[in-house]
């Protein structure tokens, strides 16, 4: 199927059964981790079938024209999915829960990335801080006693983004296993294949990213906003050139499953 499946290829697994609720244990506290590094409001799931890596996506993503992810959610599925989630799926495997963690993590940050309009030449700079920073909040939850495994974690991080940085560029690494090991983000040669790769990447120190870098919010944030207020954080610490925010309305809206 590719590394990346389709909207076509998730709606055929939702409408097939292949994708289910977590067991409420799992669920809580795979909850819990994601939104203690990242303040977003979401919704966690299980896939099987040809779901290989964690999905993180909008709920408005549309499956088919005019047929949003969420509409479908709320209809297959016994869950009432508030307008502005981001939606998980997490594969059935026996990866460890800190390295699944750090695996969507990178994927939300890739999709905030997507979503945001940070500067297409600051966009390697962003990811690289981004991720340096998710891996400082994940060792100070892992040091307050929280179930993440800081080594577990950063495997988790370096399995999404070999699949967004490598493409077919794998040959021009000189460890080829790289993205495997748990200090990757901290190897000289990831900073110079960064800047071989895009002219525009600056080998950000990682010792002068923000630790509270990602922590734009007290509680978990619509998507929307979570990637207005990241945004506005990463253009102050990259000095990229600010744009104007426009608040969104404070009304909530939400989908009921009427089943």
């Amino acid at each position: 199927m590719g590394k990346r499946m389709r909207s076509g290829d998730i709606l055929r697994l939702i409408w097939r059964e292949g994708v289910a609720l977590p067991e409420v244990e799992f669920g809580v506290r795979f909850q819990m981790a994601l939104t203690a590094i990242l303040p977003v409001q979401a919704e966690t799931l299980m896939a099987r079938g040809d779901c290989r890596h964690p999905l993180v996506m909008a709920d408005e993503l549309e499956l088919a024209p005019a047929l949003p992810l969420g509409d479908v959610l709320v209809e297959e599925l016994p869950l009432d999915l508030p307008y502005g989630t981001m939606v998980v799926m997490l594969p059935v495997s026996g990866v460890s829960f800190s390295q699944l963690l750090g695996e969507t993590v990178a994927e939300a940050l890739l999709l905030a990335q997507s979503l945001g309009g940070v500067p297409m030449e600051h966009e390697t700079d962003a990811l690289y801080i981004m991720a340096h920073a998710a891996m400082r909040r994940a060792a100070a939850l892992g040091r307050e006693g929280h179930e993440v495994e800081p080594q577990g974690f950063c495997r988790g991080l370096g399995r999404s983004l070999s699949r967004h940085w490598l493409a077919e560029r794998r040959p021009l690494l000189p460890d080829p296993m790289l993205f495997s090991r748990s200090d990757f983000l901290w190897q000289r040669q990831l900073a110079v294949y960064l800047a071989d790769l895009d002219p525009g990447f600056s080998s950000p120190d990682p010792l002068l990213v923000p630790e509270d870098l990602l922590s734009v919010s007290d509680t978990p944030l619509r998507l929307s906003d979570w990637v207005s207020r990241t945004e506005t954080m990463l253009r102050a610490v990259m000095g990229a050139p600010e744009r104007e925010y426009m608040p969104l309305k404070a009304s909530f809206a939400a989908r009921f499953n009427l089943q």
